[in-house]
């Protein structure tokens, strides 16, 4: 019947699948353009004699279009080729699923091609397209937000050469490598992004010049990571940090901050030079800092107490604080007070016991000292027992007197001149024998003072 067979040539032609860009006029296209179009097309057909699988699609479409062609300026100008590359794909099961950007080109970089060479390659020519657009907008004139004065660099020019200057001078306040996050245990983040962010208001950058600017406070893996995954897709400031953020705060290296904490130990700081008082500040900041990255379930309050207990377990001054700790429940900010309180007052109570020690040392040194000398004074008496020989040029009045005689008190110490004192004595001054002649007059002094007192009875009687 007429109306049957019309009934079905209508369902037969709304199951059939779209052409490939039915809607685009072919005489409009340059040739690459052209032959895109007529290339997916024979693909399509080919699906539809032979089915193919979702993967087959992807690598006959990486086949007949390397990243060279598929990105290249032909096809970049007309998005409408990427677009429909991306639907048409999905309807054959490819499943690309969607990137981080939102993006097509970057989708279908990072997703298309089967060997790493060719998706490497793609991946830096959608990057270096998509920096050009920020740059250059459609129409091929100059960003206005790039001819803007830089407000922020003192200098108030516009145009490419104050954009130079200022990407400059951001470099020069991260040029050294301290100042760069490279993605290892010990690292925040967001510190990092925190001291970009002040740079960015000192030098008043706009959100554009924040985003191209930001690889300046990466290095090593961090960068790495940053050029090929971040630096191509990501088209804001937020979504950038955000981005690496996620990378590098992954559960695996949440684990690894775990463990790093937990096998902490102040006394490789104090080994390494820091004093005592040093060592325990750092460790706290450090705890404080990586707080964050860890873990959800090791984030709590009683989990860094555990921490800083570790790090400072087997100190004199650290017993009695972490003894209380779990009596008295102390939060992590009072065991950090009570362990610096503690150790200030063992510092002061080690300098005064030092001290002490020196006054002490002192006057045992003193008493020694004073010993000593009149040990010397003693052992410097001329010797006069059997084969004793006299220094050279002594007195013979000296050798010749055995015992005190108290008239001989009164003479040089220097010559033993009984004529005159050794102030004025003519003859060389030798302090070291009129020395040990004083020591010696002092000790017969004392030694004869009864029998002198006997002798002037004596005389006055």
């Amino acid at each position: 019947m007429p109306g049957t067979t019309n009934t079905t040539a209508t369902d037969a032609a709304s199951v059939t699948p779209a052409v490939f860009m039915s809607s685009v006029d072919l005489t409009l296209l340059t040739m690459v353009q052209r032959g895109f179009v007529l290339s997916i097309r024979g693909l399509e057909v080919d699906a539809e004699r032979v089915p193919l699988t979702g993967e087959q699609v992807k690598e006959s479409v990486a086949q007949e279009f390397p990243p060279a062609v598929l990105f290249g300026a032909d096809l970049t100008a007309l998005p409408l080729a990427h677009r429909e590359l991306r639907r048409w794909l999905d309807s054959h099961g490819a499943a690309l699923g969607t990137h981080p950007s939102h993006r097509i080109a970057p989708l279908l970089a990072a997703s298309l091609y089967s060997d790493p060479e060719d998706t490497v390659a793609a991946k830096e020519i959608v990057r270096a397209q998509l920096a050009a657009g920020r740059r250059t907008n459609a129409l091929g004139t100059a960003d206005p937000a790039s001819e803007e004065p830089v407000r922020g660099s003192g200098r108030g020019t516009g145009g490419t050469s104050s954009q130079d200057r200022l990407a400059h001078n951001v470099g020069m306040r991260f040029r050294d490598p301290s100042a760069k996050f490279s993605g290892g245990i010990g690292e925040s983040w967001m510190e990092y992004v925190g001291d970009y962010q002040q740079v960015a208001r000192d030098y008043n950058l706009t959100a554009t010049q924040k985003l191209q600017f930001l690889h300046n406070i990466v290095v090593g893996a961090a960068k790495r990571y940053y050029i090929n995954h971040v630096q191509a897709f990501a088209t804001t400031f937020a979504q950038a940090v955000e981005m690496v953020g996620n990378e590098f705060n992954s559960a695996v290296q949440q684990n690894e901050v775990k463990t790093y904490l937990s096998t902490y130990d102040m006394n490789a700081l104090v080994e390494g030079g820091k004093t005592e008082a040093g060592a325990l500040a750092h460790t706290y900041k450090t705890i404080v800092k990586l707080a964050p990255l860890l873990p959800r379930c090791h984030q709590g309050d009683a989990n860094s107490v555990d921490f800083l207990h570790h790090a400072v377990l087997g100190y004199e001054w650290a017993t009695e604080p972490l003894s209380r700790v779990a009596t008295h429940d102390l939060s992590f900010q009072q065991l950090y007070g009570e362990l610096a309180a503690s150790l200030q007052l063992h510092s002061a109570a080690k300098r005064a016991k030092d001290r002490r020690s020196s006054i002490a040392d002192g006057q045992v040194k003193s008493e020694l000292a004073s010993v000593m000398f009149a040990g010397q004074g003693v052992y410097g008496r001329p010797k006069t027992g059997v084969g004793a020989t006299s220094a050279a040029g002594a007195s013979r009045a000296v050798q010749r007197k055995d015992r005190f005689d108290p008239l001989s008190l009164m003479g040089c110490f220097n010559c033993d001149d009984p004529g005159h004192t050794m102030r004025d004595c003519p003859r060389p001054r030798d302090a070291t024998r009129a020395a040990k002649r004083k020591l010696d007059y002092f000790a017969k002094k004392r030694a004869g003072t009864p029998a002198l007192a006997g002798i002037l009875f004596q005389l006055c009687q």
